[in-house]
């Protein structure tokens, strides 16, 4: 099966239905499921990677996880801190056995730069391969195991694309994620190399979705057309100065709440435009993720979604904000003070 689409929206809106028709059940580890297997979806314009949907529009959670895998991380907390539901994949010491950042970017000479040192001697070649999935993932039982196999880059006619090779796909909670993380890492790689970027696809042994989701994606359905706007360019050159800026300022910013705020955005300044962009998101997620009814919040809020350099993520701003603003005009309403029993948190 072969779906082919220029944004994740339209490529998740044929997913989607696709899955909606399987026959094919599946009772796994973690639920019932429906399944289709041997699937290729492609994203021609790779940039167009996040949904502008109200339903999947998880962009906070996404640049996170983006961050936990290229900062090399395996721990829980500072991915826990933005999707929750990773607690289940904990080992006793608290790390994720099947954490991809330290399979890509670990070692002391990480797959990421081989893959890289290998493109810059020979752009034609089919050895670029990034391997995620080893024997020992079924030596012995894990709480997580990596669902993807390999990340393969190619470069032809002066173009960088990416195939991606995985045994296994949620395609509700995982296949979004998935697809922001590693075209991310394409466009990464194509500013190291000097090329343009290229396409992507995404080859999946099992792509399923769990039946308690099957109302979600009705919903996603239900929103019908989105918008075709894809994320703003990387800047020329090398990312890695300011990414790994990036890594002091989001870290600043988890651990030390609203209070570090201020010097985070402060130090935002000697990022790209770009980079200061996602910088500002993570503030914005820090100030409204266990909102407390504080209209400074949503003040600091309007304040940081002005100073962005493009208006592409004014929506998933503004979607935050207007949930937040519900609430606080509920409370004032009915004169509440539980302000958790009116917000669910992005």
């Amino acid at each position: 099966m072969y779906l082919k689409a220029s944004t994740l929206d339209d490529l998740l809106d044929e997913a989607f239905r696709l899955l909606q028709k399987s026959k094919m059940g599946v009772v796994a580890t973690k639920g019932s499921t429906v399944e289709v297997q041997g699937v290729v979806l492609e994203l021609t314009r790779p940039r167009a990677r996040l949904s502008r949907t109200d339903t999947k529009g998880t962009i906070f959670s996404g640049i996170g996880e983006f961050i936990w895998y290229i900062s090399c991380n395996n721990e829980l907390a500072p991915i826990q801190y933005y999707l929750k539901r990773y607690d289940e994949y904990a080992e006793l010491d608290g790390t994720i056995w099947g954490a991809y950042g330290p399979r890509i970017f670990g070692g002391d000479r990480s797959q990421y730069e081989i893959v890289k040192s290998i493109l810059s001697e020979r752009a034609t070649s089919r050895q670029a391969v990034i391997q995620l999935f080893d024997r020992e993932d079924i030596t012995e039982r894990r709480k997580d195991t990596p669902c993807t196999c390999t990340l393969q880059f190619l470069i032809r006619d002066g173009l960088l694309n990416l195939v991606v090779h995985m045994r296994s796909n949620d395609v509700y909670k995982g296949l979004p994620h998935d697809v922001f993380a590693f075209t991310m890492f394409q466009e990464i790689l194509a500013r190291d190399l000097g090329v343009a970027l290229g396409t992507y696809k995404h080859m999946v042994g099992s792509l399923h979705l769990y039946e308690e989701d099957r109302a979600k994606i009705d919903a996603y359905i239900h929103e019908g057309f989105q918008t075709t706007r894809e994320m703003p360019d990387m800047p020329a050159g090398s990312q890695w100065n300011d990414i790994k800026t990036l890594f002091v300022i989001e870290a600043a910013i988890r651990m030390g709440g609203v209070a570090g705020i201020p010097d985070a955005l402060d130090k935002a300044k000697q990022l790209s435009p770009y980079w200061a962009d996602i910088a500002r998101l993570l503030a914005i997620f820090a100030l409204t993720r266990n909102f407390d009814g504080a209209r400074e919040k949503l003040r600091q809020v309007v304040e940081i979604r002005r100073s962005m350099s493009t208006q592409y993520y004014a929506a998933y701003i503004r979607k935050n904000s207007r949930r937040l603003s519900r609430a606080v005009a509920q409370l004032d309403l009915d004169g509440s003070t539980d302000i958790a029993a009116k917000v669910t948190t992005a």
